[in-house]
């Protein structure tokens, strides 16, 4: 084992200076999204604010499964901490186990799939000195994100979100997902092939985690300790009496276990193989090969279906909550006495859980678009775009193609996300038409084709630099969680294109509006385009 760590002080030394700009933005971006709308939750700080939101996110199921439980059961102590600590922690939880997830893997599986890994193994350096660097720094990154994470709350000084106990179990608990689902991605990485399926096989766990966790919060909450997932928001920081530190160490204990997990499969296998197969291909390319659209398309299809099926899926899951927004307004007197009549009561509800849950699904398609479009720079890293130039094929329809596969890929994922909410919810006594489902989730394809094009730009003009799209995702995914509960500045909501999508439907269609950013996101396409045409193509 000594021999498999030799020179990892080197190893870490190395790629702290690789990537400490990496890191320092990784650290403020996770703090701008975590601690930044803690000043804000003042605005239910009124008792009948309050109890509003009590009977809102803790009594209605659907609210639950979204955002997990609490442990709460006064309305009048569900004050300022135990909303923020029942609508933070599990989305900030998953925040940092996805970017665990992509830096682990892309720092060690993927240096195997790039070559990079065989070029350090050139030298006198242990087998596992590459991975222990990465482990070291994870632990090392999470534990300032811990502190400067709780500090930072508290020096907001807001009443409610002023204990530094509560504050250091919130940043504990989710920096220890972070770091438990690194060590998950590390483990998986070890197993399969190469990166793009270890990283799909550690998103599909957490997704399927996610899906099981929203079953069992709504019914039977006290299942959620099998769930690692589940160990971040049942420490249940804010609710004091109630608060646990045994999450944190369970999510601590099992990424250790898993840790030595993964060092010993590493440890017996050679570079660049996993413990699965690679699939065999054909021997003769199908004629659908032939093609351009066909090719990417091919080289794809796993993460294509794979998300497909996970969208259906979780509409799916999402389409059973509507029988249960019934049930919870007809037996809720608070909700029945904040609106006329409980028609009217029904209708503004679910109009508006509908409109916060088809711009979540969107976002998760819109993150899917950019995975798929961001093979576009990661294919020329890989020097492979030049074999498709030494063919007769432009630059023009390369761009063309991976756009418009793009972006029709995308409102496929988002109509099967739609339909699986229609299909679930048929059985329910106010079950929606198709049309009452389809228009209001259709008009967030707007936001996800507008995304596309803010990435196009970034591929085209500064394509080492695509990853900035992602904190723009995150901040997407912030302000349609969150924003409508925090009273955030004008120019802030202004910056995040599903402010201006209508929100159907509860509002109008703004054809005028909708017509505006097509038009602007057509333009920002052809932008792209030309300067795609005249840019470098980037190596390595």
């Amino acid at each position: 084992m000594t021999k498999a760590l030799y020179k990892t002080t080197s190893m870490f030394e190395s790629l702290v200076k690789r990537d400490w700009i990496k890191l320092i933005i990784w650290v403020f971006g996770m703090l701008a999204f975590a601690a930044s709308g803690a000043g804000k939750m003042e605005v239910a700080s009124s008792p009948a604010t309050a109890s509003t939101l009590y009977a809102m996110f803790v009594q209605n199921p659907a609210m639950v499964a979204l955002f997990g439980p609490t442990l709460i059961k006064n309305a009048a102590h569900y004050t300022i901490g135990p909303i923020y600590g029942q609508t933070m922690t599990l989305i900030t939880a998953i925040t940092f186990a996805i970017i665990s997830i992509i830096y682990v893997i892309n720092r060690t599986r993927k240096e195997e799939d790039d070559g990079i890994a065989e070029l350090f193994r050139s030298f006198p350096i242990g087998k596992l000195a590459n991975t222990t660097a990465v482990v070291i720094e994870l632990v090392l990154l999470h534990i300032v994100m811990t502190l400067v994470l709780a500090f930072s709350i508290q020096a907001q000084n807001v009443t409610g979100l002023n204990d530094l106990g509560s504050n250091l179990l919130f940043a504990s608990t989710t920096s220890a997902q972070g770091f438990m689902w690194g060590m998950i991605a590390l483990c998986l990485a070890q197993i399969f092939p190469e990166s793009g399926s270890a990283k799909g096989a550690t998103f599909g766990l957490l997704g399927l985690l996610y899906i099981v966790r929203m079953g069992t919060d709504v019914s039977h909450s006290h299942l959620g300790w099998l769930n690692p997932l589940s160990w971040s928001y049942l420490a249940s920081p804010y609710a004091l009496g109630h608060e646990n530190w045994l999450g944190v160490l369970l999510s601590l204990v099992f990424a250790v276990i898993v840790l030595a997990a993964a060092y010993l499969l590493e440890i017996k296998r050679d570079v660049n193989a996993g413990y699965l197969p690679e699939s065999g291909g054909s021997i003769h390319a199908k004629a659908f090969l032939l093609s351009l659209p066909g090719l990417l398309l091919t080289l794809q299809r796993k993460m294509i279906i794979g998300w497909f099926l996970a969208v259906f899926v979780l509409g799916l899951v999402y389409g059973s909550m509507f029988s249960q927004m019934s049930r919870f307004i007809n037996s809720n007197a608070t909700i029945r006495a904040i609106f006329i009549g409980s028609a009217t009561a029904h209708q503004a509800i679910v109009g508006n859980f509908m409109v916060t849950l088809f711009s979540i699904l969107s976002i998760m398609v819109a993150a899917f678009a950019v995975i798929l479009l961001t093979q576009m720079t990661a294919e020329e890293r890989k020097n492979r775009q030049e074999q498709l130039y030494a063919l007769p094929i432009s630059r023009i329809k390369l761009y063309l193609t991976y756009i418009i596969t793009t972006i029709f890929a995308s409102a496929i994922a988002q109509f099967l996300a739609i339909l699986g909410i229609y299909l679930e919810q048929l059985g329910n006594k106010n079950a929606l038409t198709f049309s009452q489902v389809l228009e209001p989730g259709t008009i967030w394809i707007v936001a996800i084709i507008f995304v596309i094009s803010l990435l196009s730009l970034l591929v085209s003009f500064v394509p080492r630099l695509t990853g900035i799209i992602w904190g723009y995702i995150g901040f997407l995914l912030f302000m349609s969680y969150l924003g409508h509960i925090l009273a955030l500045p004008g120019w802030l909501q202004k910056l995040s294109i599903y402010n201006y999508i209508p929100k159907l439907p509860i509002e109008k269609m703004d054809w005028t509006t909708v017509s505006i950013i097509l038009v602007l996101s057509v333009a920002m396409m052809i932008i792209a385009l030309v300067a795609y045409r005249r840019r470098d193509l980037i190596n390595g």
